[in-house]
């Protein structure tokens, strides 16, 4: 069970009269919540099994390492969604393993990598590919079989390759 705690958060919670898209998108009335620099999550710890410590109970993210990875999530949906249209147009033949939903996973997972840490991912490639450096353009080239795509159109939607990123793996 994860339990949040963010410190530093301000919200207006007596205005009604806002609408909900006005209140994300910068419409209506000032945000106080753009002036939090930090937010601060804790925990509780995991069972251990033969271990005497295991991972930390709190960590905590900046505005912009935050608005960065939302930046990504937002970049994964919109090109899972171009690629859904185009597999529908019938512009990927074959297979096309889409990964809507599982953006945070692709970046979050990116946020924790290391330089020397190499990733293997499931069938659902997309977003990883996208995440370690293959641009949006890249990767729906190589789902339409172009040579400007990252394998050169001959990978498909499983077998995209990146720096330290090694491909989908159908097992």
């Amino acid at each position: 069970m994860l339990v949040r705690k963010t410190t530093g958060l301000v919200r207006n919670l007596g205005n009604r009269h806002s609408s909900f898209l006005g209140g994300l998108f910068g419409g209506g009335q000032k945000n106080d919540m753009s002036t939090v620099q930090e937010a601060t999550f804790d925990y509780h710890p995991y069972k251990l099994h033969l271990l005497d410590n295991g991972p930390a109970t709190s960590t905590s993210v900046t505005r912009d390492e935050a608005l960065k990875i939302y930046h990504e999530m937002v970049t994964i949906r919109r090109m899972e969604t171009a690629a859904a249209n185009l597999y529908k147009e019938k512009a990927i033949r074959g297979f096309c393993h889409l990964c809507s939903g599982q953006e945070a996973i692709y970046s979050g997972m990116k946020a924790a990598l290391r330089d020397q840490d190499s990733v293997i991912t499931s069938y659902r490639a997309h977003g990883f590919t996208y995440v370690l450096g293959v641009p949006v353009l890249g990767v729906l080239a190589e789902l339409t079989g172009k040579k400007s795509g990252c394998v050169r159109g001959k990978g498909g939607s499983m077998h995209m390759y990146a720096k330290n990123f090694y491909g989908g793996n159908g097992i």
